[in-house]
């Protein structure tokens, strides 16, 4: 049975390229049911209707998923901010990057619209996510600057381009495969904020390349309800050599005694403003937990 990779899904259709380069519009089989058993990324097993159109018959297993955007078969998120128009966040950021850690990805950090910007202001951004670990590429697609080592980066991977509305995601694919030709956006004067022109995921091939570039809508806000208040430490990777050496076992690094990541936010180890959004982050945790815990108290009452 022929196998094809989902590149696109739209009214209830799968677009899927073969191994031959073809596309095929392809419907799901049975009880298979688009944005739930199948989604863009997937391997599938499919039988032709005729030379352009056919039924997907299964679903391989996935190496991996990502919830928001809803995509899988993904090895890198490529997390796209611009330096400026819209204003830079690093608040919202350290949200994404929470989540590529949560997923077990390999983050990429694109720091776009470089031409905007003069290059002191461009280090200043940047130069806090290398230390910490990350790798970090400035790009502009006026320029072409990050080009080569972008491309370079990804060549061998499926990455998904994640990140708000208006930081030029569109617009880096086009620079990256020139043949697509997507359709790009300006920032709202009024708002500050992107306007999105980006409505569904898409998979893009890179031409002369092994790679995949993934797509995708924009978006301001990202709920952290794929991670616990255990967990979320771990999603910070500069604290891993110094929860070790913390005096308890699960130490939440918030208001324990003994705690060496705060020893070390205090001799400057880490980041003041990283181990604010933290704490931020697990006092958002906090409340979803309650609120969870709440609707299930609430339900369980309501079946007595």
């Amino acid at each position: 049975m022929p196998v094809g990779r989902v590149i696109r899904m739209v009214g209830g259709f799968c677009y899927i390229k073969n191994e031959q380069g073809d596309t095929i519009i392809a419907i799901p089989r049975g009880k298979l049911r688009l944005s739930e058993d199948i989604t863009v990324g997937d391997l599938v097993d499919y039988t032709l209707i005729n030379s352009e159109q056919g039924v997907i018959e299964g679903v391989h297993p996935r190496s991996s998923i990502l919830k928001r955007p809803f995509v899988s078969n993904v090895t890198r998120v490529a997390i796209v901010f611009a330096h400026k128009n819209p204003d830079f966040n690093y608040f919202l950021l350290d949200r994404f990057l929470v989540m590529v850690e949560a997923y077990n990805l390999k983050p990429l950090i694109l720091f776009n619209k470089s031409d905007l910007i003069d290059k002191e202001t461009a280090e200043k951004n940047v130069e806090p996510y290398r230390r910490i670990g990350y790798q970090v590429i400035c790009t502009s697609t006026k320029s072409g600057e990050g080009k080569d080592e972008l491309l370079e980066e990804i060549s061998s991977d499926a990455t998904v381009l994640a990140g708000p509305s208006g930081v030029g995601k569109s617009a880096l694919v086009n620079m990256l495969a020139p043949g697509y030709n997507l359709e790009t956006g300006a920032v709202s004067k009024k708002t500050r904020r992107g306007r999105q022109t980006t409505r569904e995921v898409r998979l893009l091939s890179l031409t002369g390349r092994n790679g995949f570039i993934f797509d995708t809508p924009g978006f301001t806000q990202l709920d952290l309800d794929f991670i616990s208040r255990r967990e979320l430490a771990d999603c910070f990777i500069e604290f891993s050599k110094h929860e070790e050496e913390c005096r308890f076992m699960g130490c939440l690094h918030q208001q324990e005694p003994g705690c060496q990541v705060k020893t070390a936010v205090e001799t400057g180890e880490i980041e003041q403003w990283r181990y604010e959004n933290f704490i931020l982050f697990l006092e958002e945790l906090k409340a979803l937990e309650n609120r969870k815990y709440l609707r299930n108290r609430r339900c369980r009452e309501k079946r007595r």
